[in-house]
């Protein structure tokens, strides 16, 4: 009867062994793991006449303005423009740093004096193709990733001139500041192959 109880015993403690072992290689199988993944993030360079502009505000700095721009007077006081005076703005756009293709916009826009005095804004050309009209006043232009790889930069050249819609008497007393005449604004963006619409109002 001993040997009976003995056997038993034995066989139990052998089951509660292999019972303990299974929870045991079971549990072993799971496991939390933790981690972070880091990447640097891509971003838009631009640069204008060599000035950054990708914190402008969305309107060119004067500088850049102001001392890419000549005025053609022979009646006024100079860095002072009237009805008559021309000018001409070149601008050139260097996205050599950017990380990602790039949509960029510039919008010309006239200051008018009052309503009878206005700032034309002439030819504005580029040696870019890809430089368009898209607006009453607006152009739109890409660099791709192949362009900014290749070193590419866009050349914009934009004539103006002042001009009366109507003859007004004491022109002399009218001189403006050309700084106040008129703003450039400026707005880039990541491009991701949107279509370019060319503008079809005239």
């Amino acid at each position: 009867m001993n040997k009976k109880i003995a056997i038993m015993f034995l066989l139990l403690t052998i089951g509660c062994f292999f019972y303990l072992s299974s929870k045991s290689t079971y549990t072993s199988y799971e496991s939390n793991t933790t981690g972070k993944v880091k990447a640097n993030t891509a971003g838009i360079h631009l640069s204008i006449n060599g000035f950054n502009v990708m914190n402008s505000g969305g309107v060119l700095d004067n500088r850049i303005i102001l001392e890419n721009t000549t005025w053609e007077s022979t009646h006024t006081r100079e860095k002072k423009i009237s009805p008559g005076s021309s000018g001409t703005i070149d601008l050139e756009v260097d996205p050599t740093s950017s990380d990602v293709a790039i949509l960029y916009e510039f919008r010309f826009v006239d200051k008018v004096i009052d309503e009878e005095k206005l700032l034309n804004f002439g030819t504005i050309v580029s040696d870019d193709t890809s430089f368009v009209k898209t607006g009453v006043d607006t152009y739109t232009g890409v660099f791709t990733l192949d362009d900014i790889n290749d070193g590419k930069k866009t050349n914009i050249h934009v004539d103006f001139y002042f001009d009366y819609l109507n003859d007004i008497e004491g022109i002399t007393e009218d001189n403006q500041e050309f700084d106040d005449l008129f703003e450039i604004h400026f707005h880039a963006i990541q491009y991701r192959g949107e279509e370019i619409v060319p503008y079809s109002g005239g």
